[in-house]
């Protein structure tokens, strides 16, 4: 059953029809059904129906406006490059848990998809279901400040990092001043902080404590995002497109979700922590990589 359209959804349709004059119904349609199959996860033929429209008229919609909108994706999706913005955030962090020097928090989230038809073993994560592997970075507000999600579930987080321009902000020319928090998946480097293994001393488990209330952030931010574009949570189906499509409505959805901060949007009566789905597959992954560091060792 497709969820209820989140009143932000609501509001941008009923601002499409006070503003007829200036755009046209047709156009206003695109955009609201493009927001209703973001919002609820719903099916393409299921929104024809209600639109009384054809279900190739829906795609033909959903490809135009999203693809739109991925035009843009630079203007809502970047990294704070600026000292000011840097001194920021790590104070905005430092009052949050007490961490020094904390740029962001960073992790990888699945959506689910249906197998493709090549290669589709790629795909198959630990769970065993089809999905691609998505990492974000987030800032103390919820903001994601990078995103990608272009590789299979299959592909470790670590292996993710590595493929992507996230080190060179912390290790280039104008390098950021500072450090991201990550999970045990990820490997520890000079800007790349995860929490101790084995904690002995009280010091350590203060370090863990606060590395914890701190990187929880990166949970709450991937759990807002799933409960406000459903079509990125498998509870509701598993979306019916090529992982090319899938990559490109990932980025979208994390734009909009980004919007919503900068204007400042409440997230309504949405709880902000992580679903204990996501929980439960951080929670695995972890011990699936320290399994498999201990099988090397040996």
């Amino acid at each position: 059953m497709a969820s209820p359209v989140p009143s932000s959804v609501r509001k941008a349709s009923q601002t499409c029809s006070r503003n007829k004059a200036e755009d046209s119904p047709e156009r206003c349609t695109k955009v609201t059904i493009d927001l209703k199959l973001y919002a609820t996860g719903s099916f393409q033929a299921a929104t024809a129906d209600i639109y009384n429209i054809s279900q190739l008229a829906v795609h033909t919609s959903l490809c135009e406006v999203t693809g739109a909108l991925y035009k843009r994706r630079s203007d809502y999706i970047s990294f704070p490059m600026s000292r000011e913005k840097q001194l920021e955030w790590q104070a905005r962090f430092l009052c949050s848990a007490g961490f020094p020097r904390d740029q962001g928090a960073i992790d990888c989230t699945h959506v689910a998809l249906r197998a493709p038809q090549n290669t589709p073993e790629l795909f198959q994560n630990r769970k065993g279901y089809h999905s691609l592997n998505m990492q974000l970075v987030c800032d103390h507000s919820y903001k994601i400040m990078a995103l990608d999600a272009r590789y299979p579930g299959s592909s470790h987080d670590s292996f993710i990092l590595r493929q992507t321009g996230v080190p060179g902000v912390f290790t280039g020319p104008n390098q950021d001043c500072g450090w991201l928090l990550a999970d045990k998946c990820y490997p520890l480097c000079n800007w790349l902080m995860p929490p101790l293994r084995n904690p002995r001393t009280a010091a350590q488990h203060a370090y863990n404590d606060s590395h914890s209330a701190t990187r929880s952030i990166i949970e709450h931010t991937i759990g807002i995002l799933k409960q406000k574009f459903r079509c990125l949570d498998r509870s509701v189906g598993v979306l019916q497109h090529s992982p090319e499509r899938v990559s490109i409505f990932v980025v979208v959805c994390c734009m909009l979700h980004n919007l919503v901060i900068m204007r400042a949007q409440p997230f309504e009566d949405e709880a902000a922590v992580p679903p204990v789905e996501e929980e439960e597959e951080a929670a695995q992954e972890s011990e699936a990589y320290e399994e498999e560091e201990e099988e090397e060792q040996e």
